[in-house]
């Protein structure tokens, strides 16, 4: 798979994640009640689903490609299994530095890499799958959560 593809690829779903923050945040309603909002009982708050977003990228990008510890905090607080608390609602303000340095980072790697090594097969779960292929589901995870941010706003 060319990496170019890929990078478009997760660009256009970080593109639109940002552009749903930008679209929350211009809206003037108080964004503090807006990110904390849930749609049921122990359900994720919007607040949640964005910080998710970037600790998907932390942990994918420091587990599985680095070989490296993740920030251990964001991964306990919102990677997968984790339970969204009332308590632990990201601010508007922290949300979009930390969008950009997750994906950046992971991004960035993606760039510097040449084709064999995009090929190469990795663990994910009981899967083996090609850095490539999981590169295409991180686009589909953000879009995915994307979607999940629109409607709980739109709820």
């Amino acid at each position: 798979m060319d990496k170019n593809t890929l990078i478009a690829a997760l660009d256009f779903s970080h593109a639109r994640l940002l552009d749903e923050l930008g679209t929350i945040e211009k809206s003037g309603q108080d964004m503090a009640k807006v990110l904390a909002w849930r749609p049921g009982p122990g359900r994720a708050h919007m607040g949640w689903q964005f910080a998710h977003c970037a600790a998907t990228h932390e942990r994918y990008l420091k587990t599985r490609l680095l070989n490296e510890t993740p920030d251990e905090k964001m991964v306990a607080d919102f990677a997968g299994g984790s339970t969204p608390s009332d308590s632990n609602v990201p601010s508007a303000a922290s949300l979009r530095p930390l969008l950009e340095e997750k994906y950046l980072a992971l991004r960035n790697w993606v760039a510097e890499q040449k084709p064999e090594a995009l090929d190469r097969m990795i663990s994910v779960g009981k899967n083996q799958r090609s850095i490539a292929e999981t590169l295409i589901l991180m686009a589909w995870h953000e879009a995915h959560h994307h979607g999940q941010i629109h409607l709980t706003w739109n709820l």
